[in-house]
């Protein structure tokens, strides 16, 4: 007679639709930034991505005689800016002694309850796997929307995108620990900044992801207390377990921004990044996954933008299963998101 622990290992629960599957599950909670919807997500067949920039600027046309010959419009410059995509994988095994382990307190145990419980046993890892995964895929979220995609040390550049852009990151003062400052005044000088940077673009609102003392100083200054007050009575009625609180102000969004990794916060506490809602300069894509079978397939990024398999392990000791995704996060705009500074004097 077989054994069903073997049975197991081989059959349809280690195989990778199953695995896949499982580690995209429906009833996983999107995080704040992908709920938001902000970047535009496709996939592509390679692993790298050419941004063509397109310097279709607006110019003044000026006059001149009456059946004269017109100015000839130059044509706009354009440059091509290769990404490389980057590659986040991690790994874990169901070992044959854990199944053991729970056999060994039963009295002839069935396969499928076995299967349970080594079913359980993989879901658990594998969503440990892929709350690994999400947190990686918001933190390059959250470093492209500030122009600075950083690796999991938080310290390695993967891509600089002011220096890839050319350009210089557009900061504001916000002076919110004086009484005296003008909030209103400088929301507006803000959101012009952003608006300046768009060029052509359009915005159809904003949102800014705030740390904890900009948060603070912001709904505790003298003339936003009374509006913020108001917005706390009626959020009660809201869900906001994604952040540490919101507040709708002038027409933006601010929201407490919950999270953080190893004690590290995502945002820091005295900045808030204003960012431009609707436009198309957030883009996410998917490249594929380095397995054989795999090769130059455009991922689905609505489907399964984290892909899992496994194997045996030497000698029959266990599954090991390795799970992986593929995302290059980036703002084409970087100037567009304004950094706000609580303390730091208008500028």
């Amino acid at each position: 007679m077989a054994d069903p622990v073997l049975d197991i290992f081989s059959g349809d629960l280690f195989k990778m639709s199953s695995l896949t599957t499982a580690i995209n599950h429906d009833d996983f909670k999107p995080d704040l930034i992908g709920g938001l919807g902000l970047f535009q997500e496709e996939g592509v067949p390679t692993r790298d991505v050419i941004i063509e920039e397109d310097y279709n600027t607006l110019k003044l046309v000026p006059t001149g005689p009456w059946g004269g010959v017109p100015l000839t419009r130059a044509n706009d410059k354009r440059k091509g800016r290769p990404f490389l995509v980057p590659h986040i994988s991690t790994r874990d095994a169901v070992m044959a002694e854990e199944i053991q382990g729970v056999r060994a307190y039963a009295n002839a145990m069935t396969p499928a309850q076995t299967l349970m419980n080594v079913e359980e046993m993989r879901n658990r890892k594998l969503n440990s796997m892929r709350s690994d995964i999400e947190a990686t895929l918001e933190y390059h979220r959250l470093g492209a929307i500030k122009g600075l995609v950083l690796d999991a040390d938080g310290t390695t550049v993967i891509h600089n995108l002011f220096t890839l852009f050319d350009v210089s990151q557009q900061t504001h003062g916000m002076n919110l620990d004086d009484a005296a400052t003008d909030v209103i005044i400088q929301i507006r000088e803000a959101i012009r900044k952003s608006l300046d940077a768009l060029g052509n673009g359009r915005a159809t609102g904003f949102v800014a992801l705030c740390g904890d003392q900009f948060f603070d100083l912001l709904t505790n200054h003298a003339k936003v207390r009374d509006s913020y007050n108001g917005w706390a009575a009626a959020a009660a009625l809201r869900d906001e377990h994604r952040a540490y609180g919101t507040f709708q102000y002038m027409g933006i969004l601010f929201i407490n921004y919950r999270g953080s990794v190893g004690g590290v916060d995502f945002v820091s506490t005295g900045k808030a990044h204003l960012i431009p809602l609707g436009t198309n300069v957030f883009k996410g894509y998917f490249g594929p996954s380095d397995y054989i079978d795999r090769v130059n397939q455009i991922p689905d990024p609505n489907g399964a933008p984290i892909e899992a398999r496994s194997e045996m392990l030497p000698m029959g000791k266990g599954m090991e299963m390795e799970a992986q995704s593929n995302p290059l996060y980036l703002n084409l705009k970087p100037r567009a998101v304004v950094e706000l500074d609580a303390t730091e004097s208008a500028s």
